[in-house]
């Protein structure tokens, strides 16, 4: 991407050299401002212009990296109708190569992270489930004491009582 925004940078500047007489940085930057609002009804400063001049032109400056409207902007100051149509009008085979290929990862990458969360969700889902089905959450009497049983519907079961399963058993001296 910071390939074509600087050869976009070189293909603005190319072409704002040819038609102003302007030499300087400013009086560059002020031109194709003033060139943009005019045409496109886009406000973009002077010293924004001046700073992509001197980040990517001349390198005297750290590159600032211009935001997608501006790409556009300066696109269509070019003649095409977008950025995206910049680099696919101006790219090579192996750039257009590279970028579907580059598209098909970024693509499968989103695909995986997709059917990993799913996966996680239907197993948490499933955890969930099985629990809730093989918890023992009711008491039968067997002989002489209560024992805990998954819930079934059963017609001696009862909702599980922790008190009444450990300490009720049958007095072995009872008949």
């Amino acid at each position: 991407m910071e390939n074509w925004i600087q050869t976009l940078m070189g293909s603005v500047f190319k072409k704002v050299d040819k038609q102003s007489i302007e030499l300087t940085t400013s009086g560059k930057s002020k031109y194709l401002s003033l060139i943009i609002e005019e045409r496109y009804g886009f406000l973009l400063s002077d010293r924004n212009i001046s700073r992509y001049y001197t980040g990517y032109i001349t390198g005297e400056t750290k590159k600032i990296r211009p935001n997608k409207a501006t790409l556009n902007i300066l696109s269509l100051y070019l003649g095409y109708h977008s950025f995206e149509d910049f680099v696919r009008k101006n790219e090579t085979r192996e750039d257009m190569s590279l970028r579907k290929f580059t598209d098909k990862i970024r693509n499968l990458h989103i695909k995986v992270w997709i059917s990993f969360g799913i996966n996680v969700i239907l197993c948490c889902t499933l955890l969930f489930c099985i629990s809730r089905y093989y918890r023992k959450n009711c008491m039968v009497w067997m002989n002489d004491h209560y024992e805990k049983i998954r819930c079934s519907g059963l017609e001696y079961e009862t909702i599980l009582n922790e008190d009444v399963l450990r300490k009720f058993k049958k007095n072995p001296d009872h008949r």
